[in-house]
Order: structure tokens, then C-alpha cells, then sequence
């Protein structure tokens, strides 16, 4: 996942669907509001706005 300034996160995608994701991560940071998802294998290269927010965990929907 990209974050603002071009910044890497690492991010394990654990549902997947057509408007939206949660991901998971170990890295303590402060997302944006929107965040660009990639996953290579799964060909996903999507914008998103972070809807929800947890302690490791965040919900994504597509824009």
C-alpha cells in the first residue's frame, strides 16, 4: 500500500471485494485518508479512502 509522499506500507489483504478491502498490518503508523492499494499477483492497483481504523487493521473503500 502507498501512502502520502510515496511512503510504503506492507499490508496483508485479508477480504477482498468489488468496493472495498481490509487490510491488516504490523508497522505502527497513522494512515491518510486515501491510500493507493497494489497487489501484483492479484493484478489490484487501486485508489481507496480509509473508512475505519483499528489497531493494526483498517477497512478500505474504492474510489
Amino acid at each position: 500500500m502507498t501512502l502520502d509522499g510515496g511512503s510504503k506500507l506492507k499490508v496483508i489483504i485479508k477480504n477482498l471485494s468489488a468496493t472495498g478491502a481490509r487490510v491488516e498490518y504490523s508497522v505502527r503508523t497513522v494512515l491518510p485518508d486515501d491510500v493507493l492499494l497494489t497487489e501484483p499477483t492479484l493484478q489490484i492497483k487501486r485508489r481507496a479512502r480509509v473508512v475505519w481504523r483499528g489497531e493494526g487493521v483498517a477497512g478500505l473503500r474504492f474510489i
